[in-house]
């Protein structure tokens, strides 16, 4: 994605987020030159901080400094220049970002040189960009100390990483997606970063994804690149339109399959960095020709699949194209819930007798009986995933014949779940629990063997939702769930698997969500059997007369 680059003062954003019409005392705002002429560009925003303003207090120069640090430009130059001479290089304001509302801050002098400053933090961004919400986790103390550096004071002490206001985010910050391969080698699975916009990115970007996936991700995606494999020299420069990434003669150990998987990686995790519409590799300093490679994407038919009283297949007009070898098992059956595979082969149905495997053109295989269970889950590898919805733990997975095993989640907090759904690359699932009368979304790695069966689940990472019962969760593309709970409304909330989670509006009567390709095309389903499409901020009655909607998780390739 190219960009323009708009320069603007840090004060001209406070004052623009205070609802100040006055004019900022200092700074300036300037517009860079066009990158390239994509005529779908963003535009790209670099703060410019003020420098620390002479005779300052150490309560104003602590106050200077963390607003300074919002503009990472030339290794955060300015932020350096408030502290002594001896401590700035030895601070790593890469060492992580704690996003907070600057109007909780608290400001308590504990002697003539040390001020700590007590922030509630909404999230946190560790030092390998992983985003984290900590909304309601309390109050950290951050202490700062301080020295005469000729006439001025200068801070001595501070903690590594940045202060940041959360409505300054995604002005300072880009998110990237790491891209890792399934075990199959068939699709890239995303793995969401934050790191600070500018010239650096791209090297943080190759530095990261040479290091590997996040813990929980780790077992159960792989990498084309051989194991030691670093970047040859310290950057990734990006110059007119080109990221050039050498990396080290670790690599020349890949064949040539290898190599073309290394540069889909690097392609598709360089794809938002400003300016890299092209990407080259070199091996210790040698260019490389390496051809391109085709990745599978995850998308889905974006025509419904539904039950109405004329039978069960794909929304067509107001009509309803079957499923050859599908359909009509399906309606033979009193199915209030499915899951499709993404060549249309096999679907996994909920029935009043319990779970049904149905493979294309052969007889249904009950393949978990027991009560209350929930909507099932179903992957390409042919296995189907249960759970009854009062013990969230009793998880367990089918083959086609309906061969079964336990496969024990690391959620022991769950009083029920409504919701298990797995990826549509089949890498990860996630659970929508309750937990004591709050709702939580869970997200596990799943790790498979050589033959590609569901062996165990990764730990846990944990997600808060908006307050409620929990209906309904599911996947609205590979980087983000859609959550449904209701109180005083029913409320859909969009979480990115790595990223801020954001209200999308009522969903009145909804109880079930269903994804397609991407929030737009996000689809609900009311108690009364009316399907509910997304128009602009609201819903709109797409069909009447629904049973249920299946979930797909791809579309047949040929």
């Amino acid at each position: 994605m190219r960009r323009v680059t708009t320069v603007v003062a840090i004060g001209a954003i406070m004052a623009l987020l205070v609802g100040c019409a006055g004019i900022p005392r200092s700074g300036s705002v300037h517009e860079g030159n066009p990158v390239g002429e994509d005529e779908n560009s963003a535009d790209d925003v670099t703060l410019i901080a003020d420098a620390p303003v002479p005779g300052a207090s150490q309560e104003d120069l602590l106050k200077g400094f963390i607003a300074a640090a919002s503009s990472p430009l030339n290794n955060y130059a300015v932020a350096r220049e408030f502290l002594a001479p001896d401590f700035r290089l030895e601070w790593n304001p890469d060492a992580s970002v704690t996003l907070d509302d600057p109007g909780g801050r608290q400001f308590d002098r504990v002697s003539d040189s040390a001020i700590d400053v007590a922030v509630s933090p909404t999230a946190v961004v560790d030092d390998s960009g992983v985003y984290s919400e900590r909304a309601g986790a309390g109050t950290v103390e951050q202490s700062y100390s301080f020295a005469k550096v000729g006439d001025e004071w200068r801070i001595t002490e501070a903690p590594n990483g940045i202060l940041l206001e959360q409505s300054l985010f995604e002005t300072v910050f880009d998110q990237h997606a790491l891209r890792f391969f399934t075990p199959d080698w068939t699709s890239l699975v995303p793995d969401l970063r934050w790191f600070p916009s500018g010239s650096s990115s791209a090297t943080r970007i190759v530095t990261e994804l040479l290091a590997g996936p996040s813990e929980w991700l780790a077992q159960s995606v792989t990498t084309a690149f051989p194991d030691g494999t670093r970047l040859a020299r310290s950057s990734v420069p990006v110059t007119d339109g080109e990221a050039q990434v050498d990396l080290s003669r670790d690599a020349l150990t890949a064949d040539d399959s290898a190599r073309k998987r290394m540069k889909a990686q690097l392609v598709a995790s360089l794809e938002n960095v400003a300016g890299a519409g092209i990407v080259s590799i070199l091996f210790d300093g040698q260019p490389t020709d390496i051809p391109s490679l085709t990745v599978r994407e995850p998308r889905v038919d974006s025509r419904p699949l539904i039950m109405t009283e004329e039978g069960f297949g794909y929304a067509a007009g107001s009509g309803i194209e079957e499923i050859a070898g599908l359909s009509e098992p399906v309606e033979s059956l009193d199915v209030t819930a499915a899951a499709i595979n993404s060549e249309n082969t096999q679907i996994a149905v909920l029935s009043d007798r319990g779970v049904y495997s149905i493979s294309a053109g052969e007889d249904p295989v009950l393949v978990d009986g027991r009560s209350d269970l929930i909507a099932p889950t179903i992957d390409d590898a042919g296995f189907v995933w249960t759970v009854p919805a009062g013990q969230p733990g009793g998880v367990r997975v089918h083959d086609a014949e309906g061969t079964a095993f336990d496969l024990q989640p690391s959620w022991p907090e769950a009083s029920t779940i409504v919701s298990l759904e797995l990826s549509r690359d089949g890498t990860r699932i996630v659970a929508l629990i309750d937990s004591g009368g709050t709702p939580q979304l869970l997200l596990a790695g799943v790790r498979r063997g050589a033959d590609g069966a569901p062996t165990s689940l990764s730990d846990t990472v944990r997600f808060p939702v908006a307050d409620g019962t929990p209906l309904s969760a599911t996947w609205v593309d590979d980087k983000s769930v859609a959550v449904l709970t209701s109180e005083s409304t029913n409320q859909v909330q969009l979480i990115e698997l790595g990223g801020p989670s954001t209200s999308i509006g009522a969903a009145e009567e909804a109880e079930h969500l269903v994804g397609s390709n991407g929030a737009e095309e996000l689809r609900a389903l009311t108690s009364d059997g009316d399907l509910l499409s997304r128009r602009g901020s609201g819903w709109q009655t797409a069909r009447e007369g629904v049973r249920f909607i299946a979930t797909q998780i791809g579309s047949p390739s040929g």
